[in-house]
């Protein structure tokens, strides 16, 4: 390992355990047992699964939001994150359960819709989706996508709110 990337693991650590002292529930473990995994060392956090676009624009907000109202319950400390990952082009954030009546459902929900309106990988206000595996992308990255690689053109994308007729 060079200086460079040794400087920028020991920066990851340091910003890693800020996040997990700011927000608990950030802090990976045994989804079975809730136990923190035994080799754990500050290199990632459950939000490094959201994708870096998301994780740019909204992700931090959502955990605020998340964690105010954990909060007012007094559950921020026995709230799990069981997985983050994006399917069929949208945000997925899935957890061991919060108190009934707190509304971190409709917080979660409205970070879901609102990964449809933003690039997943820059953050950007999204323009277009990608055919097949699908994907809300800005134009930015749907211009380096295609330059970048030949199997994709300008029919591989259609504009959000378009119905695709091909």
């Amino acid at each position: 390992m060079g200086i460079k990337e040794l400087i920028e693991e020991r920066r990851k650590v340091k910003e890693n355990k800020k996040l997990i002292k700011e927000f608990p529930f950030l802090l990976p473990r045994n989804v079975w047992t809730g136990e923190v995994i035994s080799d754990y060392d500050y290199s990632f956090t459950e939000l490094d699964s959201m994708p870096d676009g998301w994780r740019k624009s909204f992700g931090l907000d959502m955990c605020k939001e998340i964690k105010e109202e954990l909060l007012k319950y007094n559950a921020l400390d026995d709230y799990r994150i069981t997985q983050i990952k994006e399917k069929y082009g949208s945000l997925r954030w899935y957890d061991n359960g919060y108190p009934k009546d707190s509304k971190i459902g409709d917080i979660i929900e409205k970070y879901e819709k609102l990964s449809e309106e933003v690039c997943i990988n820059c953050g950007k206000p999204a323009k277009y989706y990608t055919k097949g595996w699908i994907s809300f992308i800005c134009e930015d990255c749907k211009n380096k996508i295609i330059k970048e690689h030949n199997y994709y053109s300008e029919k591989s994308f259609a504009l959000i709110g378009t119905e695709d007729v091909e």
